[in-house]
């Protein structure tokens, strides 16, 4: 199979993108801690923020960390197919398309600007999965797009597109195709108990819902007036919601593993 360190060049462009450091940045550091004097952030602390965050070698080290995610995912789809010559065929050829190559650039790209270790496990499991067997995604779906809209979905959003799919596990079960508003609006009752378990307040739920639609990962039901309640209404994830959920599966819960910081 195809060597998998090979995934590295698409990234090289994005090192050179990076600039230097501007001169005098310890000084625009107590520039700016002088603004929140009161609040005690002191030219330390913006600089602790601000070397973590921007510093060239920060950024570096969180693309070192997606790339060390995907190399690691590829191993263990390599290992699965193993035994099956075709579809590590069709991976090797994923692999070598030009849009896997922006896909991953646009992943350097995102995990330079995250702020923490689990969303670039994330963005390394979306690459991953583009290239796996998925019975929901979509063979033309625009993977650097859906990189992007990953990079910007908080723990919250996508805690609530799992309730989503736990709640109409059923429907989706009996119609894979989604094509039955019937089938996912008899939940409703189940969907609202999710919620209040959930101590989401319904409000903040629905605004999560209406968020997750905007990228495409979920669908308000029609209204049933047999099934809901004047006040009640009822989400279900799209396929494209629910093979994001596929991907980010393979991310380990909790995980404590952080790219290196600066020195």
């Amino acid at each position: 199979m195809a060597e998998f360190g090979k995934i590295d060049n698409p990234v090289e462009a994005s090192f050179e993108a990076w600039p230097e450091e501007p001169a005098g940045l310890g000084k625009k550091c107590s520039d700016l801690a002088l603004a929140f004097e009161g609040l005690a952030l002191t030219p330390a602390k913006v600089w602790q923020i601000l070397r973590d965050q921007f510093a060239n070698s920060s950024r570096f080290a969180r693309i070192e960390f997606l790339l060390n995610g995907l190399r690691l995912g590829l191993k263990i789809v390599e290992s699965e197919k193993a035994g099956d010559r075709e579809k590590l065929r069709a991976i090797e050829e994923k692999l070598k398309a030009p849009r896997f190559s922006e896909a991953v650039s646009v992943a350097c790209e995102e995990a330079a600007r995250a702020t923490n270790g689990r969303k670039i496990q994330q963005l390394a499991a979306v690459l991953v999965g583009s290239v796996s067997d998925n019975q929901w995604a979509d063979p033309s779906e625009d993977v650097p797009t859906l990189i992007r809209d990953v990079g910007q979905l908080g723990e919250k959003d996508l805690n609530v597109l799992s309730i989503l799919r736990t709640v109409h596990s059923s429907a989706i079960a009996t119609a894979p195709n989604l094509h039955e508003p019937d089938a996912f609006s008899r939940e409703t009752r189940t969907l609202n108990g999710a919620i209040d378990a959930s101590r989401i307040h319904r409000d903040d739920f629905l605004s999560i819902c209406e968020r997750l639609r905007g990228f495409g990962l979920a669908a308000e039901v029609p209204r049933n007036t047999s099934q809901m309640a004047p006040h009640d209404y009822c989400y279900r994830p799209t396929r494209r919601g629910l093979a994001v959920l596929d991907y980010l599966s393979t991310t380990s819960e909790g995980s404590e593993a952080e790219p290196a910081a600066a020195t």
